[in-house]
């Protein structure tokens, strides 16, 4: 019922406001006879429908909205006969598609409503142009999916919180790094959960401030977080809050996970240290060849005249045992050349597919016959179907065995060694890893480990070139070597080759 001033309403000029005001209005009115044919249509129905001055009257509503005038009247079915319709009609929207006189598509929002009880036989259309509406509703849904979709697929962790701690956001990142479903950090994970006692406290703090990357902001800060399991991951995060104006509602950060980015670093790091010591190696090499070279037909020269000093004085001469410690010293020298010789690669060996686990059987059979290894025990838990790699056997043969006895004489003749041969990185390398229960080795020269003429051992116990030959070796069989020791609990070796390509894994 129209709302008006009694002395308005009454008076002359109501009907000529009333008409003014239909046809200012900016929605679509039409009026519908009971036959459906339109009686009247405003000018803002015509722009609608896109038709020309007068071009809706006496039309049909199936020529402007086909069938659907017919859906929309019997909505759901209720009303069987569309002319029972008239004065029944509830005001009940709907949307329809529909092309206009000048060939564009709109979509139209169409009410109907029945007419007063004294014009029975008609009923009102009120027609709302909603296209605009609609592109702006599909293109914020295209944002919204866009955006979650960059959330969801972020291998970073994003969380955001409410200001008491609630969860409101919880990628997928965030759920693969920290353990937590969805449903378990919507329902009951509060943030302080998320780092050590009282570390949530100092991120906020941090956000608050103006030396971390500005009010409200938080820039590669690194920290601690915890996991469901209780794990602790090293996190790098930016985060912020989010405000109202000047009212904090919540607060976010993206966590990126630096384990991956550490491990990284660390090889990176390792790989520095052994170009750095391969240089280094390559010239003492040089260096150690031009050395054996030199002195090796002197020491010959000296063997070779003290044993024939020897043989004309007897053994029974007072300076016999000077001899035979000349001798010694003598042969003590040319083993040291020889070990220079290895150290600098002044000879070639043919190289075939190696057995790892039959060089290392062959190395403990040797090694168990001396009285060292007596009270040793010896654990090997060598792959079945092992692949071969390409070298030289009796080589390598001696890299394990330099390896064994050293791993022997640091336990003194009493202790465990295991051995371990497998598969790594997808089967494309060969790890074997020694290790023994020894006094270990202290971190402060454990990188000296693989430098010629270094040793732990006491006088007279070595040369100090049994791994660095064995260093050598490794990386002419583009391999890799590595220690790691502790202190009272033991050192472990761990060797990386390439496989063989060419031969199935396991062949003989």
């Amino acid at each position: 019922m129209l709302t008006m001033a009694p002395e308005l309403a009454g008076g002359p000029g109501f009907e000529k406001i009333l008409c003014r005001m239909i046809e200012q209005t900016p929605g679509g009115i039409m009026l519908v006879d009971c036959e459906h044919v339109v009686k009247f249509a405003n000018p803002a129905a015509r722009q609608i429908m896109g038709v020309v001055t007068g071009g809706l009257l006496e039309r049909h509503l199936s020529d402007l909205f086909g069938d659907n005038y017919l859906r929309m009247l019997l909505y759901q079915g209720a009303i069987p006969d569309p002319a029972m319709a008239v004065g029944l009609l509830e005001r009940i929207p709907h949307e329809v598609r529909l092309r206009t006189a000048g060939g564009k598509e709109r979509c139209v929002r169409v009410e109907y409503i029945g007419a007063e009880e004294q014009e029975a036989g008609s009923y009102m259309c009120f027609l709302t142009d909603i296209t605009d509406i609609q592109q702006l509703q599909l293109e914020l849904h295209r944002r919204k999916t866009f955006f979650h979709n960059l959330i969801e697929t972020s291998v970073d962790g994003i969380i955001s919180a409410d200001m008491q701690g609630k969860i409101i956001l919880f990628n997928s990142g965030a759920q693969r790094i920290l353990g937590y479903t969805k449903d378990e950090a919507f329902a009951s994970l509060h943030t302080t959960r998320l780092y050590p006692e009282g570390e949530a406290r100092n991120i906020m703090w941090r956000m608050r401030s103006d030396d971390y990357g500005g009010k409200g902001k938080l820039l590669r800060h690194e920290l601690i977080a915890v996991t469901k399991d209780g794990r602790q991951i090293p996190m790098s995060i930016s985060g912020g809050i989010i405000y109202d104006g000047k009212e904090e509602i919540a607060s976010y950060g993206i966590f990126t996970d630096l384990r991956g980015i550490q491990k990284i670093e660390h090889d990176l790091r390792q790989t520095h240290k052994m170009l750095l010591h391969s240089e280094k190696m390559a010239g003492l090499g040089r260096l150690a060849a031009g050395v054996a070279h030199e002195i090796n037909n002197p020491m010959s020269g000296i063997t070779l005249y003290s044993n024939l000093l020897l043989e004309r004085l007897g053994e029974d001469h007072p300076e016999a045992e000077d001899l035979h410690v000349i001798i010694n010293e003598t042969e003590r020298c040319k083993q040291i050349v020889s070990d220079l010789l290895e150290f600098s690669h002044q000879t070639t060996y043919e190289q075939t597919g190696v057995n790892v686990n039959e060089q290392i059987r062959k190395a403990l059979v040797i090694m168990r016959m001396q009285p060292l290894f007596h009270n040793i025990e010896v654990v090997t838990e060598l792959e079945e179907e092992l692949s071969r790699i390409w070298g030289n056997a009796i080589r390598l043969n001696q890299v394990f065995s330099n390896i064994i006895v050293n791993a022997t004489q640091a336990m003194d003749g009493r202790g465990k060694l295991t051995i371990i041969t497998r598969h790594r990185s997808n089967r494309d390398m060969v790890e074997i890893v020694i290790t023994d229960t020894g006094p270990g080795i202290d971190k402060e020269i454990i990188s000296q480990v693989f430098d010629p003429f270094f040793t732990t051992k006491a006088k007279d116990g070595g040369t100090g070139l049994g791994l660095s030959v064995s260093y050598a070796i490794v990386r002419e069989h583009k391999g890799s070597i590595r220690v790691e020791s502790v202190l009272r609990q033991g050192t472990s070796f761990t060797l990386r080759f390439p496989i063989l390509q060419q031969e199935a894994p396991g062949e003989v």
